[in-house]
C-alpha cells in the first residue's frame, strides 16, 4: 500500500471539498496530510495531519517514510520542490484555477512553474480546457492528465424535481461571494425577468467580500422580496437546498485580476441530484453543462443572454426530467467521485511501484 503525503497550504478551506472527498474514499493508500495551516477541523476531520513550516514538514516527511508527494495547487507544487532535495520521491501536482490563470500573470511564478514542469512527475488538471492551458504554459503533454472533481452518487442522491404548476419556483446559486463566481450577473438577470414571474425566487448561499454589493443590488430593486441571502451553510444544509430548488445557476466569469474557475464542483453536485443548470461558457464548465441536454449556457457577463436562458427553462418545465436524467448519467459516468478517487490511487500505485 503506497504511503503518500497530501501537501497543501491550508487543510481545509470550506470550499475545498474537492480535496477532502477523494481522501475520504481512498481504499488502497495510506495518506498523511501536510499543511501550513489547519482549518475547519470539525468539518474536515483527519487524524494523520502534520501542520507547520516547510522546514518542519520536510523533516517529518523523511521520518514518516513517504513514498510520494501529492501537492494541491501549483504554488504548493513549487514549494514541494524543496522537499525533493532530500526525499527522492515522485511528485504529483493538482491544479484548480487561480494557480493556472491568476498567478501566472506574475513572471516569477511562471519561472517557478517551468522548474516544476521539469522536475514533477505528473500534473493533474480538473478539466480538458485546463489541461490544454497547462501545456501552453510549458507542462509536458505526456505528463498532464485530467482528473475531474466529482460527486459521490451515494451522498448526492438523485431526486425528483419538486416543481408543481402554480407554485413558487426557486433558483439557487452557491459559492464564495467573489468576482469570478459572477453572482452579480445572475442576480441582475433574475431581477430583469422578475416582473414577469412573481412566483419566481432566487436564493444565494455563501459569504464573501462582495456580499454588501450583492445585497445593495437586490435592495435597490422593487423585486427585492423575491431574493433571499442564506449566508454561509454547512455542506449538509447546502445539499438540502439543492434538493429543494428547481434550477441551479452558476454564472462564472473571468475576474479582472485573471482569476478563473477550473470546473465548479457545485455544478457537478447539482447535476447529480438532477437539477437543470444555468451557467456560462467559462473555463471547463461546458464539460459538465452540455448545452440543451442538462442545462443552458450564456456568454460570460451577458446578463441579457442569461435572462433569456432563464426564461427558456421556465417556459419548458416538461423538459426538466430529461435534463435531470442526462445530468445524473453524466455524473455517474464521468464525474463520479469514487471513480475519480480510484483513478488517483492508480496513479499513486504506478508511480510508487
Amino acid at each position: 500500500m503506497p504511503k503518500i503525503a497530501l501537501y497543501t497550504a491550508r487543510f481545509l478551506d470550506l470550499s475545498e471539498t474537492f480535496i477532502y472527498e477523494p481522501l475520504r474514499l481512498f481504499q488502497n493508500t495510506e495518506v498523511i496530510v501536510c499543511a501550513w495551516q489547519r482549518r475547519n477541523a470539525e468539518i474536515f476531520p483527519y487524524a494523520p495531519c502534520r501542520v507547520g513550516t516547510e522546514k518542519y514538514l520536510r523533516e517529518m516527511l523523511a521520518v514518516d517514510g513517504i513514498q510520494l508527494i501529492h501537492a494541491h495547487y501549483g504554488y504548493v507544487g513549487v514549494s514541494a520542490l524543496g522537499f525533493l532535495k532530500k526525499l527522492r520521491v515522485p511528485l504529483i501536482t493538482s491544479f484548480y484555477g487561480l494557480d493556472v490563470y491568476q498567478h501566472t500573470r506574475n513572471p516569477v511564478y511562471r519561472w517557478q512553474l517551468r522548474r516544476l514542469f521539469r522536475r514533477g512527475d505528473l500534473f493533474l488538471a480538473c478539466s480538458q480546457k485546463m489541461r490544454g492551458d497547462l501545456i501552453k504554459l510549458g507542462a509536458p503533454a505526456d505528463k498532464v492528465a485530467v482528473v475531474y472533481g466529482g460527486a459521490d452518487p451515494a451522498k448526492f442522491p438523485y431526486g425528483e424535481n419538486p416543481y408543481a404548476p402554480g407554485r413558487a419556483v426557486n433558483i439557487l446559486m452557491c459559492g464564495r461571494l467573489v468576482e469570478k463566481k459572477g453572482f452579480i450577473y445572475g442576480l441582475r438577470a433574475f431581477l430583469k425577468i422578475a416582473p414577469q414571474y412573481p412566483e419566481l425566487r432566487l436564493k444565494l448561499i455563501g459569504t464573501g467580500r462582495l456580499a454588501p454589493e450583492l445585497k445593495q443590488e437586490a435592495e435597490s430593486s422593487a423585486f427585492n422580496s423575491q431574493v433571499e441571502f442564506l449566508g454561509g451553510q454547512t455542506h449538509a444544509e447546502y445539499i438540502e437546498e439543492i434538493k429543494k430548488c428547481h434550477i441551479f445557476m452558476s454564472p462564472s466569469v473571468t475576474a479582472r485580476n485573471g482569476d478563473s474557475e477550473g470546473l465548479p464542483t457545485v455544478l457537478i453536485e447539482a447535476a447529480a441530484i438532477g437539477r437543470p443548470l444555468l451557467s456560462t461558457y467559462h473555463s471547463g464548465i461546458p464539460e459538465i453543462v452540455h448545452e440543451g441536454k442538462n442545462g443552458l449556457l450564456a456568454p460570460e457577463k451577458d446578463t441579457d443572454a442569461l435572462a433569456a436562458n432563464m426564461v427558456k427553462l421556465l417556459s419548458a418545465p416538461e423538459r426538466w426530467p430529461e435534463y435531470a436524467e442526462y445530468g445524473r448519467r453524466l455524473v455517474e459516468e464521468q464525474f463520479n467521485m469514487p471513480k475519480q478517487a480510484a483513478r488517483l490511487e492508480e496513479y499513486y500505485a504506478r508511480l510508487t511501484a
